[in-house]
């Protein structure tokens, strides 16, 4: 299927995605408050909904907070209206510093469907977050959209920030759970995501793209990862190299995302690279699915500058039995392992893991994320973790089938219309599988009830 009629579909999600989800109507830019701002100040305290909009309308009349601090001291509930993304594009990036202070930020609404640098925060220069927590959010886009940031560019950094129960889905390109673009000397560490992520080309469960010397380090991604071309269970795509010696890293993370590309390059980690990657220390156990080059860790990638090693992947529970889908060059040898489910889950996996670190970053607890490794600096964030992968829809676009996968007991189902109507339910205690060939194309919600309770799922149906 084309690029153009993928395209066309999920523009389609987003024509009537904002009825489905019942986005509210009102503003955050019409209830902001600016009294906390002091031009001769370099730190700010925000403790309220509209103390934070007010950020946003500050940033959009050209005041970047660049050498400023910005502290959140209290819980923030966004639900009451649409948000307008802080820092709305090059002309107007946010440049500050914002400490989230591990308070949470709930119910982040977004119905951009035709807008560019999407997120919390849009388009970054030489910002740094810390300690961020978003729970609950739903975003509709274009192009560059993550949850937290659009654009993490030029020297941004993020740390220790985390996103629950997110769905974001746009008709474009750098499309990611967390963060649409990590860019030009910018760096991600112990951070994670969990929830569906939805895009057309370069589309990832933590971040779209990487490009010119960034590093992803101690991060996770958890849910759905659906899209046309270049699609990743972690990051989507990366390349780019503006100078020498300019690579893209991902080292000690982790992915339990499942992948569907529906045009080609689909990997568990990576949907793919052309030039200046490295991989380390890593591991996979979603499934990956795609019409050309699907691969357990990446999709497939060229001959340029290109390192893995000491990476894993679940034989059994991706059901897949090679870590690269296809070479655009020369046959390459990299150091990727599949191993069946028990070896994933034992102590040796977690020694084979560490041994490629000087700090011995990964640990192993059989009650936290599934006895799978876990990160050390991430373990209070697992253990707060109700896991979407408990309960899993793939692929979230779809052709003639469904399957769920649930560590739950899968009890039954029902689909609706966009409009509430009920137009599919049935059994599934006995089998996992949906089978809606009837259906016409377009958009549904899928509602799947387990012993532990219900989840729902934004679907496709091409």
């Amino acid at each position: 299927m084309s690029k153009l009629y993928m395209s066309l579909m999920l523009i389609l999600t987003l024509s009537f995605g904002a009825e489905a989800q019942v986005y509210p109507t009102t503003s955050w830019s019409d209830n902001t408050d600016v009294t906390w701002y002091d031009a001769t100040q370099n730190q700010f305290t925000i403790s309220t909904e509209q103390a934070l909009a007010g950020l946003s309308m500050l940033v959009e009349q050209g005041t970047t907070f660049d050498g400023k601090t910005l502290n959140i001291t209290a819980d923030i509930d966004l639900d009451a209206h649409l948000w307008t993304p802080i820092g709305t594009g090059v002309d107007f990036p946010f440049s500050g510093t914002v400490d989230g202070g591990n308070f949470t930020i709930s119910n982040l609404w977004i119905n951009l469907p035709n807008d560019d640098f999407v997120g919390l925060f849009g388009q970054t220069t030489g910002a740094s977050f810390l300690n961020i927590i978003i729970e609950n959010s739903n975003i509709l886009a274009e192009d560059t959209a993550g949850t937290l940031v659009g654009n993490l560019s030029l020297s941004s950094n993020m740390d220790n920030c985390h996103a629950r129960n997110i769905s974001i889905t746009a008709s474009s390109y750098n499309i990611g759970g967390l963060v649409g673009g990590v860019l030009s000397d910018s760096h991600m560490t112990k951070c994670s995501i969990t929830g569906d992520v939805i895009g057309v080309n370069q589309v990832g469960g933590l971040a779209g793209t990487a490009w010119n010397n960034t590093t992803i380090s101690e991060c996770y991604s958890e849910g759905t990862v659906s899209g046309g071309f270049l699609i990743g269970g972690l990051v989507g795509y990366c390349t780019f190299a503006f100078t020498p010696n300019t690579q893209n890293s991902i080292n000690n993370s982790y992915s339990r995302s499942i992948v569907s590309a529906n045009s080609g390059r689909a990997g568990g980690i990576y949907g793919g690279s052309d030039d200046t990657l490295i991989l380390n220390n890593s591991y996979s156990t979603g499934t990956v699915t795609s019409p050309e080059y699907a691969g357990a860790t990446i999709g497939a990638y060229g001959t340029g500058s290109i390192t893995i090693g000491n990476t894993y992947f679940d034989l059994d529970s991706s059901q897949m039995t090679n870590g690269v889908g296809g070479y655009l060059g020369n046959t390459a040898s990299p150091d990727i392992s599949g191993r069946t489910t028990p070896n994933m889950k034992n102590s040796a996996i977690v020694d084979l893991l560490n041994a490629g670190s000087s700090n011995n970053p990964w640990t192993r607890d059989a009650t936290i994320n599934d006895g799978y490794p876990i990160l050390e600096s991430l373990l209070s964030v697992d253990q707060n973790t109700v896991t979407v992968s408990e309960t899993v829809v793939y692929p979230t676009v779809f052709t003639d089938r469904i399957t769920v996968s649930s560590t739950a007991q899968l009890k039954s189902f029902s689909m609706y219309s966009i409009t509430g109507a009920l137009v599919l339910e049935g059994d599934l205690s006995q089998n996992n599988t949906i089978q809606p060939q009837t259906l016409s194309a377009g958009v549904y919600i899928l509602n799947i009830t387990t012993d532990k309770g219900m989840i729902t799922k934004k679907v496709i149906k091409q």
